[in-house]
């Protein structure tokens, strides 16, 4: 599967070392004659440099020892004037890549045999939209349990993650909300599934709210080292949070950090 990040990341690394291969060159050029070439002759067991005036001597005229830097200088931009033009054809095709001709074959097929096809690459939106779409049994609320509601009318089981929902919704983050994970030996539901569109993969936050409860605060513990023991780590695939009755969440911390996870998510 090809990535499209991956193409847009690489693309940008290019235009960078084309923005520093240039600031190169309009220095170097600046310290030698313009209508001047580096010429290079083999002569016993080393080579001799003349400067030639473009298009008119024959040999040019002999760079001494002495000054050898300029002859470095003249090979250097020579150098630089074929890497930028090798980066440029580079960049230029990778960016016919993003141009996607995959989907535009895809859509070529006909409805029936592209049901039967495995495309080579689904757009973000695509793959984003199936996503948010997939169906998962939801888990039922105790029966006159607290009603907490988003802004975007989830249900959900504590003001702490009333104000989660909200943010992600605010930064444009989509969520699916308690959907179930299994782990090695039981099913969790995370409180939030995260998705991080760059790498495709799922990442999840779970929120606990009361570790000032003794017994709530060793199942916590229990389950995340569930988590580990499946191969779910922090600052890789999964996020926690805390908080107790004296030490509630702090608004901006989360906001920020809610910021910062958007770069990372690709959103």
């Amino acid at each position: 599967m090809i990535n499209k990040h991956e193409l847009l990341d690489e693309i940008e690394i290019i235009k960078k070392n084309i923005e520093d291969v240039l600031a190169e060159l309009e220095i170097m050029k600046s310290t030698v004659d313009q209508s001047v070439m580096l010429r290079v002759i083999k002569h016993g067991g080393g080579y001799q440099y003349f400067q030639r005036r473009k298009g008119s001597e024959t040999n040019g005229e002999y760079i001494r020892k002495k000054d050898i830097n300029k002859a470095i200088t003249l090979a250097q931009i020579e150098y630089d004037e074929k890497l930028l033009g090798s980066l440029l054809e580079l960049k230029n095709a990778l960016e016919e890549c993003i141009a996607n001709p995959f989907e535009t074959a895809l859509e070529q097929i006909r409805p029936g045999k592209r049901e039967l096809v495995q495309a080579h690459y689904i757009s973000d939106e695509a793959y984003l939209k199936n996503w948010r779409e997939q169906k998962y049994e939801i888990l039922r609320f105790k029966e006159n349990s607290p009603e907490y509601y988003t802004r975007s009318g989830i249900r959900v089981r504590s003001k702490s993650e009333v104000l989660i929902a909200d943010m992600l919704d605010e930064l444009s983050i989509p969520f699916l909300y308690e959907k179930p994970l299994q782990l090695k030996k039981k099913k969790v539901r995370p409180d939030f599934t995260l998705l991080n569109i760059k790498e495709r993969k799922e990442i999840y936050w779970e929120h606990f709210g009361m570790m000032d409860d003794r017994e709530y605060r060793d199942d916590a513990l229990m389950k995340i080292r569930e988590y580990e023991a499946s191969g779910f780590y922090q600052y890789d695939s999964v996020i926690w949070t805390f908080e107790s009755s004296r030490n509630p969440v702090n608004t901006r911390d989360i906001r920020n950090m809610i910021k910062s996870l958007r770069r990372i998510l690709g959103y």
